[in-house]
């Protein structure tokens, strides 16, 4: 492992991400696993920055002419010339000492006629989003994040007998109005003259799908429609006109597919505990924390297809899953919902900094379908990145290949229909593509944003898993011919959109 090259405290020029521009910071601390340096620059911003985009400060300063006596050019005399001179050389009348020439830049008041030194004087740092509000643009005030920097809290304070005598302008990027102040005793100043904005106060959250009514409806709704897709999709004809629901309580309760289907869960939940993959950080969140997560759901997604192959290899049917689909949702469906019920419970002892947006809004119905903890953990185990990769994704393709396991036992085909194929390849290359790159899913708006609540444990637990797969589930036993071309001419577009 290479050393480092700058120690906790040292100064130095940092290049500033996505511009070429350096500016001073101060080395707070170096994490050796990720080899990334945390510096602070003086307007308080705190970044993780690599070794190559941190220079040393002797590369920044001017050079300064060779004080060496075999550098100066030097007259030698000799005997036979002239003596020295006694008298000395007198200071040339034109040029200014370089002490004046630094002194602070002047204007002259046109009304007075005497001459104000000007010191430009930054303005305070305000923190403004432009967000929507039933169609209109309001602006938003923000708490900063890092605190005020000492740089500009110093040059803020200006001394009382320098004041009366010199005018302070202060400048903003922003468009001004300049307008002289009023004070005559104190510094004339420039000040900025705002528009009217309305101001709303942060702990107003952004409300989303229609507030706690379109939550409640959301609930009351998704696991009925998911019942009515899974059950259009097993019948012989798929039209409304031939929905009828018999279904009892025992229909769709069976204690038994309760239980393999926690030890589902159970098995994906120890894939994801192996201390095999790499270690990644999350983004920065509100609190300021940077949570790590272990990056292994293509690790976990493999071990599965060797135990599936092993399963097949022994003769042990994987067609109870198909032949109890509706039993397997609904008790998706009530794990869901407790897990939904035991991460709301837990996160009223959790603090005000580990809240979601949606926790803050103290609406019960809103706050147990958007999620009140942002993050919820039990020790290390992070259960939201959980269910996001291993039980969405791992159990979407799973549940795809039951499908194709049982177009070949109702249609007796030896091998897959080349539809059946098709929608298991590509949909696969598309968990590939996300588990590959599964690093990126840590600064998804589900992760970084989002609470842990119904939605996305209904969502990660059910939804995806046997909605995602429903084109699958469809051609067990509506069957679609396609020729050659018209399968050639669908591998080259999905080829050139992966692309």
């Amino acid at each position: 492992m290479p050393s480092r090259r700058f120690n906790n405290g040292d100064t130095a020029m940092a290049r500033w991400p996505g511009s070429s521009l350096y500016f001073e910071v101060q080395i707070v601390s170096y994490d050796p696993s990720t080899q990334l340096y945390s510096v602070l620059f003086k307007d308080g911003t705190d970044m993780e920055l690599k070794e190559n985009e941190i220079k040393s400060l002797t590369i920044f300063r001017p050079k300064k002419s060779s004080a060496s006596p075999s550098r100066r050019r030097s007259r030698s005399r000799t005997r036979s010339r002239s003596p020295a001179r006694t008298q000395s050389r007198g200071r040339s009348p034109g040029r200014t000492p370089k002490s004046a020439q630094k002194s602070s830049p002047v204007i002259r008041d046109s009304r007075k006629g005497d001459v104000l030194k000007v010191h430009l004087t930054p303005l305070k740092l305000q923190d403004f989003a432009v967000e929507k509000r039933n169609g209109e643009d309001v602006v938003a005030r923000r708490a900063l994040l890092h605190e005020q920097s000492p740089v500009i809290q110093a040059e803020e304070k200006v001394e009382e007998p320098q004041a009366k005598n010199e005018k302070v302008l202060r400048y903003s990027k922003r468009k001004e109005y300049f307008l002289e102040s009023d004070n005559k005793e104190g510094p004339k100043e420039f000040i900025s003259k705002p528009e009217a904005t309305n101001i709303l106060p942060d702990e107003y959250p952004v409300v989303e799908f229609g507030g706690a009514i379109g939550a409640a409806l959301s609930m009351l709704s998704m696991p009925p429609l998911l019942y009515y897709l899974v059950y259009m999709c097993t019948q012989e004809d798929a039209s409304l006109c031939n929905f009828y629901p018999h279904w009892t309580f025992s229909d769709l309760w069976d204690s038994t597919v309760f239980g393999y289907f926690a030890l589902w869960i159970l098995l994906l939940a120890l894939l994801h505990l192996l201390p095999i993959g790499k270690i990644a950080h999350g983004v920065r969140l509100a609190n300021g924390k940077r949570l790590r997560y272990r990056i292994n759901g293509l690790l976990a997604l493999f071990l599965v297809g060797i135990l599936v192959a092993v399963l097949s290899y022994q003769r042990i049917s994987l067609l109870y899953v198909y032949d109890h689909l509706h039993q397997f949702a609904a008790s998706a469906t009530l794990l869901s919902l407790m897990l939904s019920a035991y991460v709301f419970i837990r996160s009223r002892t959790a603090s005000q900094e580990d809240l979601s947006t949606a926790g803050k809004s103290g609406n019960l119905i809103y706050t147990f379908f958007m999620g009140r903890e942002l993050n919820p953990h039990i020790g290390k185990f992070d259960l939201k990145h959980f269910s996001a990769v291993h039980v969405a994704l791992i159990g979407w393709v799973f549940n795809n290949f039951i499908m194709l396991l049982a177009e070949m036992n109702v249609q007796q085909l030896e091998i897959p229909s080349p539809s059946m194929i098709l929608v298991n390849a590509f949909q696969l290359l598309y968990v590939l593509h996300a588990l590959w790159h599964q690093e990126n899913i840590l600064t998804s708006l589900d992760i970084a944003h989002d609470g842990f609540g119904f939605m996305l444990a209904f969502g990660n637990l059910v939804w995806v898993p046997f909605v995602y797969s429903l084109q699958a589930l469809y051609l067990v036993k509506h069957p679609v011919e396609i020729s050659q071309a018209a399968l050639a001419a669908i591998v080259a577009l999905n080829n050139v959109q992966t692309t």
